[in-house]
């Protein structure tokens, strides 16, 4: 028991390290664009938006004004996306919806149906927990699934949401014994418990027809 618990201890360290890793990976490398498009074009366009403002003030040609005051415009759009550009660069924010869409993609060859019902204002470490498990979700079927269809649904309540995850694969005879006693071989179902209990929830594993992952988080 004692070894048992120091190895999730371990792997429930990994998994959050991993986690703060990637997460300070990808906050550096949109701050570092971010700081190249805010230095460099938005110099150029600042610089641009001076030049022809004087190019205005000197022209006397009454026939080429609309198409300086239609460039100015343009300049002066493109001056604001980017802004905005950098400003979503900068952001904390975590595209919920954009990470299941990708993972969901993974399952080319089954037939997928979802029900995912929440809204993106969710806690960044909850986020995280879900992409975690749809991941390790997704990644045990394509593995060990002999189905051909999956259904993923997601619900957001006041202060909890619930994933689940289900294949239509027939679950061998031992393997069923194991996960019904609570026994997990590898760490993806250990990884997906761990990730559920850090949102003061829990994960539980079915095998009726099919398997299905079935996780509570708190928030």
């Amino acid at each position: 028991m004692e070894i048992e618990n120091l190895l999730k201890n371990k792997n429930k360290h990994l998994v959050l390290e991993q986690d703060q890793q990637i997460h300070l990976a990808t906050l550096n490398e949109r701050n570092r664009i971010a700081r190249e498009i805010h230095d460099n074009v938005g110099h150029m366009l600042s610089r641009g938006i001076l030049l022809l403002g004087a190019i205005k003030t000197m022209n006397s040609d009454e026939n080429i004004k609309p198409q300086l005051e239609m460039l100015a415009n343009t300049l002066d759009e493109s001056m604001e996306k980017m802004r905005s550009s950098v400003h979503d660069l900068h952001d904390d924010s975590i595209d919920l919806n954009k990470n299941f869409e990708d993972i969901i993609k993974e399952l080319s060859n089954f037939k997928v149906s979802t029900e995912l019902d929440f809204e993106n204002n969710l806690p960044k470490e909850v986020k995280f927990s879900l992409i975690g498990i749809l991941k390790e979700g997704v990644t045990n079927i394509i593995k060990h699934s002999n189905g051909d269809s999956v259904s993923i649904i997601l619900h957001q309540n006041r202060s909890f949401c619930t994933l689940s995850i289900s294949d239509n694969g027939k679950v061998d005879s031992d393997i069923k014994k194991k996960i019904q006693s609570g026994v997990f071989e590898g760490i993806g179902l250990e990884n997906i418990k761990q990730r559920a209990n850090s949102c003061n929830g829990d994960a539980y594993f079915y095998c009726n027809d099919g398997f299905t992952v079935f996780a509570r988080l708190n928030f």
